[in-house]
């Protein structure tokens, strides 16, 4: 069972910070903010338990639309993934908004999503912009790469949540552009779902000649296994150490 069919299976109530995901599918607005809210207190819990309760940085989810995604895109389930990831963006991002990129063989910039914004986010602002093509690495994290080292640069690190469920086709220039991103206050936090062994973004996770390692990997086949407060924890394992490594060499200022 992947990431998206955990959430399918999931109960439709708001819980505590100890239970698992709701899922969120079937939640009318009223329930989905109840449900933001205790999400919001958990994470906060997370970055105490983490020393990282003054920490800022601006938050993006990069979302796989490939092919194999459609349904999921369809059925509520994306809606449900970043409903359970806006927290990470409303206590950490330095605006309160989670920036949002949609990629399959190319990639699209997407309106960021803010509290006031969240519920039917993908069926107002995604559907019709989803591709359903292929899978490429290499565009997507160029391109996040431009936005905020070029375009907006800023002291403020940036924490990217990326999404997959399939291998890509570009190997060699993902490792070039992973590469590149190293030199820039960036850090990639790849997730990978379903049931491929996503071995290539394990090479990710430890590629070397970078400047700094700029990226973490963990797979998921089964959330609704795991808590709110578990997937927080698995989001934040590595980043603290990437940022105190940032702020030694000077990336982060």
């Amino acid at each position: 069972m992947g990431l998206f069919d955990a959430f399918k299976k999931g109960n439709t109530q708001p819980q505590t910070t100890s239970q698992p995901a709701t899922g969120g599918i079937s939640l009318n607005k009223e329930q989905a903010v109840q449900t933001l809210n205790l999400r919001k207190e958990t994470f906060a819990l997370t970055l105490q338990k983490k020393s990282l309760s003054h920490v800022t940085a601006r938050v993006a989810v990069a979302m796989d639309d490939s092919g194999s995604m459609r349904s999921e895109f369809k059925d509520g389930t994306v809606q449900s993934v970043l409903e359970r990831l806006l927290p990470v963006a409303i206590k950490m991002d330095d605006n309160g908004e989670l920036d949002m990129w949609l990629f399959s063989n190319s990639f699209k910039r997407l309106p960021s999503i803010t509290e006031r914004d969240f519920f039917d986010y993908v069926n107002r602002e995604v559907m019709h912009r989803a591709s359903w093509g292929g899978t490429s690495y290499a565009p997507i994290i160029r391109d996040i790469t431009k936005k905020y080292a070029q375009e907006e640069p800023s002291n403020v690190p940036t924490f990217v949540i990326f999404i997959t469920d399939g291998e890509n086709s570009d190997k060699a220039e993902a490792k070039k552009a992973i590469t590149e991103a190293s030199y820039h206050n960036i850090f990639f936090q790849f997730i990978g779902i379903g049931d491929e062994r996503f071995q290539f973004l394990q090479q990710l996770d430890d590629l070397s000649g970078r400047h700094i390692d700029n990226a973490d990997f963990f797979k998921i086949e089964n959330l609704n296994r795991i808590s709110d407060e578990q997937l927080y924890d698995k989001l934040m394992t590595e980043y603290p150490g990437w940022e105190q490594e940032a702020k030694r060499i000077g990336l982060i200022r």
